[in-house]
C-alpha cells in the first residue's frame, strides 16, 4: 500500500474510535436534548391552541355546568402541569449532577 492510503485507513479508525468514545456519547446525549426540547416545543403549540378554544367556550357557552366544569378543567390541568414541571426539573439536575461528577472522575 501506498502513504497515503495507509493514512486514510489510520485517519477512518481513528474517526471511528472517536465516534464510540466520548463524541459518539456527546451526540446521542445532544440529539436526545434536542428530541427533547423539540417535545416541548410541540406541546406548548398544542396548549396555545388549547386556550384559545377555551376562551372561545367562555365566550360563547350558556350553560353553567360548562362553564364551571371548564375551569375545573384548567385548575386541575394546571396542577397537573406543574407536577409534570417540577419532575423534569429535579430529573435535569440529577442528569447534570451526574455529569459534573463524571467530568471530576
Amino acid at each position: 500500500m501506498s502513504d497515503n492510503a495507509e493514512e486514510g485507513i489510520a485517519r477512518a479508525q481513528a474517526a471511528a474510535a472517536k465516534a464510540q468514545g466520548t463524541e459518539g456519547d456527546l451526540l446521542r446525549g445532544h440529539h436526545v436534548r434536542s428530541i427533547a426540547y423539540l417535545d416541548e416545543r410541540i406541546l406548548i403549540f398544542l396548549l396555545a391552541i388549547a386556550f384559545i378554544g377555551l376562551i372561545v367556550i367562555w365566550a360563547t357557552a350558556t350553560s353553567k355546568l360548562v362553564l364551571y366544569g371548564s375551569f375545573a378543567a384548567v385548575i386541575l390541568l394546571s396542577i397537573v402541569g406543574g407536577r409534570a414541571r417540577v419532575k423534569r426539573i429535579e430529573r435535569t439536575r440529577q442528569e447534570r449532577e451526574r455529569q459534573a461528577k463524571e467530568w471530576q472522575s
